[in-house]
């Protein structure tokens, strides 16, 4: 229980609300003993048939109406002891999700990439869902069993001791069996978790991706897929099933058959005279009020090892250490005159402590100038531009920015003064003003309106159904590549940023969409210190500064035209895509000329 004993600080601060429950749970249960007390005293009379019939009746609607002013009080107090639980789990629930997500946003970009989406989106859904049985159900149950057992053992006691015996005797292979089960129930569901984020994943993978299932025709491969997975899930989820399908009938079989020997000797002790009829119908509802109670702790046995084992899972996320995180004494860039000096000194860089992707790497970057990387896929030019805004922190050396280490920087403060355009636009579920003020979700309309304006793209979203209210769809799937990548733009330009990251801003867009952005990306470079890596040179070209990249170090450094006269890695790769752009063009003319 280790690991359910960790939400105690997320109870605590509702002490009041769960004494309040408490005290809900203890009437409820004193109801119960007050109704087994009364059932003794009406049933001994009503069952003598030598009492007057008047007198029996009068017991009779005594004991209806005490019954019902009893039951109505319990409903009372099981209503309110219900609602404060619930609300209480509910919000100690709620609490713990915004922990676990503020969490997931410190934690570093190589986490994510360690880690499939729909495995980390199971551990928000699917493990949050075990654990509210026990933080609304449980707790409940967990303190009102109890009471509700003791209360009924010790009416037995005092009432029969012989008899009480053979209860007794019951607990011991009840006990065993609850122990057993709870302990095979925290595997499989520890087991079934896991593969339930097998599953969530999957389905997170498939949906994104079902543009290409549907354009390849792989429906009959990807349901074969899909049923592996499935059918993994279903014999995960039938194990704790299984366990719990035969602990419950058991008990329930160990139950009857105690209330079948009580029943069998109390009858003796009736005929013998030494026991009364009522005082042992009594006894047996009782002893059935306590069996269905130990029952209820035996489900809730289960339950608390499969929460034990979801629990685990998210703490397991908790516990993740930040890689990436602010020094103690860092240093906070708001308010401050950002000039946008970038330096690389010395860097050196390995993925998880893997080869080395970047090799002493030394460059600077003055404030307002645009400077490029060039280089094949794999060069490290990608993992440079990571390394501004503190995706990563190099393995080896530093990066500064105004003579500050970024590792000395505040990270939020520093992240405020950098705006990125990449290569796959990412928009959000919602409107095109919603998207554009992203970065600044405090900004005028006008300013929104504005930016968009320089991004070349009032016109287009001015001609959607609703303009700028207009909802995208996720990922903005409504919009085409050169419309996401203004919608971009203008967001990098309403938030205004003193370094700009432009990560192969034009590499999927066709000819008069480049066109569009490359304008809108000239307005957005002006005065501020700009990282392109581009493929293509049409986006170099208007760099102040070229550094080409090879194997994760730089290999040549100069202009456009300074680098071509070199004769060396960057005019191979010009050439070889001016061989290529010209290739595609005889082959689009060969195609005009067959259609006409």
């Amino acid at each position: 229980m280790n690991q359910l004993k960790r939400l105690l600080p997320y109870v605590r601060p509702h002490r009041g609300a769960i004494t309040l429950g408490l005290v809900c749970m203890v009437v409820s249960g004193a109801m119960d003993g007050i109704f087994l007390l009364l059932m003794e005293r009406v049933l001994e009379p009503m069952l003598d048939s030598s009492a007057p019939a008047q007198e029996r009746l009068y017991k009779l609607n005594l004991f209806t109406f005490v019954v019902l002013a009893v039951a109505a009080l319990r409903a009372l107090a099981d209503c309110g002891q219900v609602y404060i639980m619930q609300r209480t789990g509910q919000r100690v629930l709620a609490r713990l999700r915004s922990d676990l997500f503020a969490h997931f946003q410190d934690l570093s970009i190589s986490f994510f990439e360690r880690r499939r989406t729909g495995e980390v989106m199971s551990r928000m859904t699917n493990d949050l869902s075990a654990l509210q049985t026990v933080l609304t159900l449980a707790i409940a149950t967990t303190i009102s069993a109890p009471i509700a057992v003791v209360t009924s053992v010790a009416y037995m006691g005092v009432k029969n001791w012989k008899l009480s015996l053979f209860v007794l005797f019951i607990l011991p292979p009840v006990a065993f069996l609850i122990n057993r089960a709870g302990r095979r129930t925290k595997q499989a569901s520890a087991h079934l978790q896991t593969q339930i984020a097998n599953l969530t994943n999957y389905l997170q993978e498939k949906m994104t991706a079902m543009r290409l299932i549907q354009t390849f025709g792989t429906k009959a491969q990807e349901i074969a897929l899909f049923k592996t997975v499935n059918d993994a899930a279903y014999t995960s989820t039938m194990q704790p099933i299984r366990i719990q399908a035969t602990l419950s009938p058991l008990i329930e079989f160990i139950g009857m058959a105690g209330v079948m020997l009580c029943l069998w000797f109390g009858a003796h002790d009736v005929v013998g005279g030494t026991m009364t009829a009522g005082a042992l119908v009594t006894f047996l509802f009782a002893v059935h009020r306590a069996a269905m109670r130990a029952k209820a702790l035996a489900n809730l046995n289960l339950m608390f090892n499969s929460a034990e084992a979801a629990a685990a899972r998210i703490w397991e996320i908790m516990d993740t250490p930040l890689e990436i995180r602010d020094s103690p004494h860092a240093i906070d860039l708001t308010g401050r005159d950002v000039r946008g000096h970038l330096a690389f000194d010395n860097v050196s860089f390995a993925y998880d402590g893997g080869p080395q992707v970047l090799h002493s790497i030394s460059f600077e970057i003055k404030p307002g100038e645009v400077v490029a990387l060039a280089g094949a896929s794999g060069s490290g030019k990608s993992t440079i531009a990571a390394l501004v805004p503190r995706l990563y922190d190099p393995t080896a050396g530093r990066v500064c920015l105004d003579s500050l280490d970024l590792r000395e920087v505040a990270l939020l403060s520093l992240r405020s003064h950098i705006g990125a355009v990449p290569q796959e636009t990412t928009l959000f579920h919602g409107t095109i003003r919603d998207n554009i003020a992203y970065g600044r979700p405090d900004a005028a309309p006008e300013e929104v309106i504005e930016a968009a304006r320089r991004a070349n793209a009032d016109d287009f979203i001015r001609a959607q159904p609703e303009g700028y209210e207009t909802q995208i769809g996720e990922r903005g799937g409504r919009l085409s590549g050169g419309q996401r990548q203004r919608i971009a733009i203008a967001r990098a330009l309403l938030r205004d940023p003193r370094i700009l990251i432009l990560d192969e801003a034009t590499s999927s867009l066709d000819a008069e969409s480049e066109v569009l952005v490359q304008d809108a990306l000239g307005k957005l470079m002006e005065g501020r210190t700009t990282l392109i890596i581009a493929h293509r040179f049409s986006t170099i070209l208007r760099a102040d500064r070229i550094l080409v990249l090879e194997q994760g170090r730089i290999a040549e450094t100069g202009t456009h035209a300074e680098l071509l006269q070199q004769q060396g890695i960057y005019n191979r790769l010009f050439q070889m895509q001016a061989f290529a752009a010209s290739t595609e063009k005889n082959d689009g003319e060969e195609e005009i000329a067959v259609v006409e």
